[in-house]
């Protein structure tokens, strides 16, 4: 799936650009950059532009610093020791060459270092880092730096317990926002949540007394970070939305607009309020004025990945990788997005050394709790949550990622269980809400959803990702139901009806193929969501208005778009009953194996229950793969869905898979298959499955599939047999100039002489329909079709030239093949339609009126042939149906209410004969038809 990058909507800078800097309330900043604010009235403007011409996650990677931070760092008003700190603050850190204590300390914790100079007893000591013959105040100062930044490094590396505090000449640090900040954080990752409130209220009351207090941009950014962490520890997070807001707008445009973490916490709070445009935005200009800022790449990567960017988000690996080669932030990010992924042996491979190097990072912990429970072995989860609440009694987050991955994970039951458990821990925090909330939406429970987004919209009523989904499932509540014994239909009211009809027809005649074809009936009814827009059913499976596709399963639901065009809808006509086969072969094997079934398998198996057949784009796919070499190993086939790196490995990764099934199915036997899925759902790995059911290792069973796939790729006439000396010649033929200058002589030996290049029949035919010789067309198409029956390029043509003809049979035959497999068109079935009802064959024409229908359900031309034929054929129960959906599409049409009246007296349905004769009266009116 290919899902519109955020990344390509317009970025809005009006947060730095509208107005401008007011120069009558910018403060001197005190410290390193005191005496350059007439530098810095210049800069907001330019550094909203850095990002304005990017357009999507590769270009915005690639980031320069802001040409502002260039001059700012050549200005001759700096001091050499106030250059290289701004150096190191901006990330130009490379041409520093030696370094002092103190500096060597701020850029370990830039780059999230441990540093061997780290002593927790000798902080107070002055004479470690400061330089020779300095005052009280440059001890004052430089010591308080180096504290600070050690007291990164000890947190960064999962060491809060470490933390000093201060004594002596640097107790004024304990009135520092930033200082309390960082303590009240080391507080919470212990689960000392008393001390973390304690250590942020003095600051909260600053910031709302509005005083000349707060003055930098650095204790502006800090204040806002402790107003928003207070008030997710005491569960108020939207009483104090406006304050940080302010917070970060008066530091980003007042004190200083270079100061990149008042960026960086802006990013997280949209981002936390469900605004990720703006985030993005904000993380962009974090980067253009320090483009080795790990909070800034791991934001970035974090949120490319909940918006399944994975291209980007392992970008963002990769950056927090050159900054640091054992960079925590790093793993954290690459587990995160193998845990999105499913692919939990990535998780492993990564989670592991991480904690080896870093045993008590918190959120490596937790993470590694979310990997374990990935795994489905109980007792590795709970010995992983003893661990973290070991280091952290009383804090939510490792239950937290347990909760959010098993909700990715489809394992809805679980997720349930954890998220409870957090919202237990700390009510007051939304996220754990809205993930709760997100989990009853995909699990179908509307109502709980309902009430569970209740909640967390009145903690977090500026949290657009809660209102959006808020606002659809109260939609929903309110959508019509049509309800069989295997499906319960929503649909808004309106024309959408007459999809939903069509879905719980025909999806009821096709279960038991289902039942009978994975022998396992699911035991919950599968509820189908139709969505009228790309927007609604977009909040409906992500949370938020922007999404790739047509429809998803998300275990017990199918949300699916409607195939008509109009406003907010990216898609046109497609065959909807082919989607929803896909679809429900996906909620059949979820519900076998408990949602254990891999990514491959699934993907195969809902592949082959389509009601169309493979496309001829497929066909030419695999042939190609094959032939070069480039079909996916075994262990790769999972990556094609998950990690591609090339753009043809997603549509390899379904078609492989569904080949492959078919390779079992042909080979072995259906029954291989089934006891496959029997496996899973006991947690049984994908290779010992194999094993177990073939009695050979995957190897092997590689080796068999791929002597078998050569066999077909022969079969279709698409083998490539090697460069031979002849090819240059052939080659000059094929050329477009060589092609239009060819006889029919000349194509008739090249075909002869090349029985494996079947396409030369193809330019033959093409030569011969020129002199309009279709006998001999005709005969030269069928030798094409017999060398390559894939193609439907010879069905088009037959198709063409038996109707001209008058050859029917030929013509219905060429027709159903390609409607089978060009299934998105209805034209091919409309024509059969036609055919079949010349000959009176009112059986197969209503088959392939309705076959249309499947593609245009909303086309009242379709509609109206289908119930025509239906009389015809003397069904006039089917006739009935249709013409209802035409009142449905066009309900001022007198005439298919009183359609409808005579069909329901014929069948002697009084009563709903007398409530249609009452429609037609207050629809008799003059000038109505």
């Amino acid at each position: 799936m290919m899902m519109q990058s955020i990344l390509k909507q317009p970025h809005n800078f009006a947060s730095v650009c509208e107005g401008g800097v007011r120069p009558s309330t910018v403060r001197k900043r005190p410290g390193a950059f005191r005496g350059l604010a007439k530098h810095i009235l210049l800069t907001a403007y330019f550094v909203s532009l850095c990002f304005a011409h990017t357009s999507d996650a590769q270009e915005q990677l690639a980031v320069e610093l802001s040409p502002m931070v260039t001059q700012l760092l050549e200005d001759d008003l700096l001091t050499d020791e106030q250059r290289r700190e701004a150096m190191i603050f901006h990330g130009q850190w490379e041409s520093l060459g030696d370094l002092s204590p103190w500096e060597q300390l701020a850029l370990d914790a830039a780059r999230h270092v441990p540093s061997a100079m780290i002593d927790p007893d000798s902080f107070q000591k002055a004479t470690l880092f400061v330089p020779p013959n300095a005052d009280r105040e440059t001890k004052k100062r430089i010591n308080s730096k180096a504290i600070i930044s050690a007291s990164k490094i000890l947190y960064q590396s999962g060491n809060p317990k470490k933390v000093p505090i201060p004594a002596g000449d640097f107790i004024i640090l304990i009135e520092k926002p930033k200082w309390a900040v960082l303590n009240a954080k080391a507080a919470e990752s212990l689960g000392d949540f008393p001390t973390a409130i304690g250590l942020l209220k003095p600051i909260r009351e600053q910031a709302q007394q509005d005083t000349d207090v707060l003055i930098t941009a650095e204790d502006l950014t800090a204040a806002a970070e402790a107003v928003l962490m207070l008030a997710r520890l005491e569960g108020r997070p939207a009483a104090d939305f406006h304050l940080a807001n302010k917070l970060l707008s008066k530091a980003r445009e007042e004190a200083d607009p270079l100061y990149w973490p008042a960026y960086v916490a802006e990013a997280e709070l949209l981002f936390a309020k469900g605004n990720p445009q703006q985030a993005m935005n904000a993380v962009g200009q974090a980067l253009s004025l320090n483009p080795k800022s790990s909070e800034a790449w791991y934001l970035f990567g974090s949120m490319r990945c909940r918006f399944f960017d994975f291209e980007a988000a392992n970008r963002a690996v990769k950056e927090l990788h050159a900054i640091n080669e054992e960079h925590p932030l790093a793993d954290v990010l690459a587990v995160e997005i193998a845990l999105r992924q499913k692919d939990v042996a990535r998780a492993q491979e990564v989670i592991g050394p991480a904690l080896e190097r870093y045993p008590s990072h918190r959120k490596l912990l937790a993470m590694n709790a979310a990997v374990q429970a990935m795994t489905y072995d109980v007792g590795a989860m709970d010995g992983a949550v003893a661990r973290f609440a070991e280091l952290a009694p009383g804090n939510p987050l490792a239950e937290f990622m347990i909760g959010r991955s098993m909700s990715d994970a489809r394992q809805y039951k679980i997720a349930e269980g954890h998220l409870q458990t957090v919202i237990e821990m700390m009510p007051g925090w939304s996220e754990p809400q809205l993930t709760l909330g997100e989990v009853y939406v995909q699990w179908g429970k509307l109502e709980k959803a309902a009430e569970q987004l209740q909640t967390a919209s009145s903690l977090d009523p500026f949290h657009k990702g809660i209102n959006n989904q808020l606002m659809l499932v109260q939609e929903m509540l309110g959508y019509a139901v049509i309800k069989s014994d295997q499906f319960l239909v929503r649909y808004l009211p309106g024309v959408d009806e007459v999809l939903a009809r069509d879905v719980a027809l025909h999806m009821g005649e096709m279960v038991e193929q289902f039942i009978e074809r994975f022998q396992h009936d699911p035991p919950a009814i599968t509820q189908v969501d139709l969505m009228p827009d790309d927007q609604h059913f977009a909040v409906r499976i992500t949370g938020m208005p922007s999404i790739w596709t047509i429809a998803a399963c998300t275990g017990d639901v199918i949300a699916m778009t409607p195939p008509r065009p109009g406003p907010k809808r990216a898609y046109g006509p497609y065959n909807w009953l082919n989607v929803m086969g896909h679809e429900y072969a996906h909620v059949v094997n979820l519900s076998q194996t408990d949602n254990r079934v891999p990514h491959w398998f699934t993907e195969g198996c809902a592949v082959n229950m389509e009601t169309t057949g493979r496309l001829w784009s497929q066909y030419e796919l695999l042939a190609d793969c094959y032939n070069t070499g480039r079909l996916f190993e075994y262990d790769e086939i999972n990556w094609g869905f998950i990690r591609p790196t090339e753009p043809y490995h997603r549509p390899l990764a379904y078609a492989q898979s569904a080949w492959i099934k078919e390779y079992i199915e042909t080979v072995f036997g259906w029954d291989k298959a089934i006891a496959m899925l029997n496996l899973y759902q006991q947690g049984v790995g994908e290779h010992e499955t194999i094993k177990q059911v073939f009695g050979i290792e995957v190897d092997e069973f590689m080796a068999g599939f791929m002597a078998w796939a050569g066999d077909q790729v022969e079969a279709w006439g698409m083998t490539t047999h090697g460069t031979k000396p002849e090819d240059v010649v052939l080659a000059a033929l094929l050329s477009n100039e060589g092609i239009a200058n060819a006889d029919i002589e000349t194509l008739t030996k090249a075909s002869q002489d090349h029985p494996d290049r079947p396409e030369l029949l193809k330019h033959l035919t093409e030569k011969v329909l020129l002199i309009e010789n279709k006998e001999l067309a005709f005969e030269i198409i069928k030798q094409y079709q017999e060398k390559r029956p894939v193609d439907p390029w010879a069905d088009r043509q037959l198709a063409r030239l038996a109707l001209e003809a008058g050859d029917s049979e030929t013509a219905i035959a060429a027709l159903k093949n390609l409607d089978k497999i060009e299934g998105n068109t209805p034209e091919y079935a409309v024509e059969l339609a036609r055919v079949y009802r010349s000959r009176k064959d009112y059986d197969n024409a209503l088959h392939y009126a309705e076959r249309a229908l499947l593609r245009e359900p909303y086309n009242a031309i379709y509609r109206e042939t289908a119930a025509t034929i239906a009389i015809q054929r003397k069904d006039l129960e089917r006739a009935a149906f249709h013409v209802e959906s035409l009142a449905i599409l066009e309900p001022d049409r007198i005439i298919h209410q009183k359609r409808l009246a005579a069909i329901y007296t014929k069948l002697g349905d009084a009563e709903k004969a007398d409530t249609v004769h009452e429609r037609i009266k207050l629809l008799d009116l003059p000038n109505n038809n």
